[in-house]
């Protein structure tokens, strides 16, 4: 069946085949991690209900929001320089970068873990008006350091092109985190949803620890701290304010839904945004593997072939995501009645989501492939105007419409800043990366490019 797909898709051009069953890996440990997650927002639903959930959400926000400046781009740093290393033999470059990263990231993320811990009550108190939220903020503290050491060391086994290092501990902390829970329900602890995820976040970074150290075999290597603090900070801040502007875009109708509106409108729109998701797995697979052979055939200045694996990537991604849009948009109610009947009431929220994140499948791997083009400084200035007025939006809709509000204010903001790539991608490359069935059959899709 898979071949069948395969042979369907690419008709016989190798490099599309390449993408593909490298995709295909990645899609099945993908969506291993995916069933994680789903299984772990499953049981908070069911077992707890939206109000938990849009407590856990918010709670989760805070702690990937202050990650973000506790990794400070060092991450994406450790990926480029080892993707550049790794083939020469020389351990002790990869062995100092990651130290003198791990270094950094277990200082701040141990002075905002503190930080936190101590502005909790203001956090909960006056920015989300829901007091209650404090122990629970507080306990989320503990997890900091460990997300930030679990996401430096993903970063290790993306550079070297170890996809399931990359995301295997995002699927296993997961699915600990849902055993956990299952266990303390039915022990009646007074331990709850932020707790379990908490101590399973903390295994799953020792586990995590363990392995890349073990596979990366830079124990023995040489540590030669060449380059000084500053300058790592002058290469990686970039980095993280491209992650800071994403972050904005996928996370701040979460943070702007908890300050104006209750805990239970939060985890039914979390659950909604959650499950909108489903149709972009593909997207999330090939995402994983394009950026090495975008930046080979654009240095290489072999434009057609990268039209070409574009468009039959996007053709892949259109056909599978199609399915699971229609039935996300024809059956909502149905759909967020397995999480529970308080859950029911996201339906349009999941709808406008769906689509938002089906147009983002169509676009394909628009943001890597200006990436690897030279062109992330446009990029990034596409990203950051669409954040702003994602944020934007968000306070006139959410304060009036609640999640609904926020739902159309997210997708609004995929489409937009897709489409925008799209056209500049079009205007300075040459390459359209959208599709839509009857493209492939345009003279100019396989023409204009075939002479460059």
């Amino acid at each position: 069946m898979i071949k069948k797909l395969f042979s369907f898709f690419h008709k016989g051009d190798q490099d599309a085949s390449f993408v593909l069953k490298k995709s295909f890996l990645a899609l099945s440990v993908r969506l291993g991690g995916m069933i994680s997650q789903y299984l772990f927002i499953f049981i908070v639903a069911k077992l707890y209900g939206p109000k938990e959930q849009g407590a856990f959400t918010l709670c989760f926000t805070v702690l990937q929001l202050f990650a973000i400046f506790s990794q400070m781009g060092l991450d994406n740093r450790l990926v480029r320089i080892i993707s550049a290393n790794r083939d020469n033999g020389d351990t002790s470059i990869v062995k100092t970068t990651y130290l003198q990263s791990l270094r950094l990231t277990l200082i701040a993320s141990s002075i905002w873990a503190i930080a936190t811990f101590l502005a909790a009550p203001f956090i909960a108190g006056i920015i989300f008006s829901k007091p209650e939220l404090t122990d629970e903020l507080q306990q989320t503290c503990m997890a900091f350091v460990p997300f930030v050491i679990i996401g430096l060391n993903s970063a290790g086994f993306r550079g070297f092109k170890n996809m399931t290092g990359f995301m295997i501990f995002k699927g296993i902390q997961p699915l600990l985190s849902a055993i956990l829970l299952l266990v303390i329900f039915y022990m009646k602890s007074s331990l709850g949803v932020v707790d379990a995820y908490t101590y399973a976040m903390i295994g799953t970074c020792v586990l995590s620890f363990i392995t890349w150290w073990r596979f990366s075999k830079i124990s023995h290597a040489a540590y030669k701290p060449e380059v000084n603090w500053d300058q790592m900070l002058s290469e990686s801040m970039p980095m993280m304010l491209t992650g800071s502007m994403f972050f904005i875009l996928g996370w701040t109708d979460n943070i702007i839904l908890g300050i104006f509106r209750s805990s239970e409108e939060v985890g039914m729109y979390d659950a909604a945004f959650k499950l909108s998701t489903l149709s972009a797995i593909v997207l999330l697979a090939i995402n994983a593997i394009q950026a090495p052979m975008f930046s080979e055939l654009y240095n290489k200045n072999e434009m057609g072939r990268l039209q070409q694996i574009i468009l039959k990537s996007n053709r892949l991604l259109f056909f599978t995501s199609l399915p699971l849009t229609l039935i996300l948009c024809f059956f909502p109610e149905t759909i967020l009645g397995f999480l529970g009947e308080g859950f029911k009431g996201a339906w349009l929220a999941l709808i406008l989501l769906s689509i938002g994140n089906f147009v983002n499948s169509i676009t394909g791997s628009i943001g890597i492939l200006l990436q690897m083009s030279g062109h992330q400084k446009q990029y990034n200035n596409i990203i950051t105007t669409t954040a702003i007025g994602s944020v934007l939006l968000n306070f006139i809709l959410i304060p009036k419409i609640g999640l609904v509000g926020a739902a159309i204010s997210s997708s609004a903001a995929k489409i937009i800043q897709n489409l925008i790539s799209v056209a500049y991608a079009k205007k300075k490359l040459g390459i359209i990366s959208i599709y839509l069935p009857g493209f492939e059959k345009l003279k100019f899709l396989k023409n204009k490019n075939a002479t460059k």
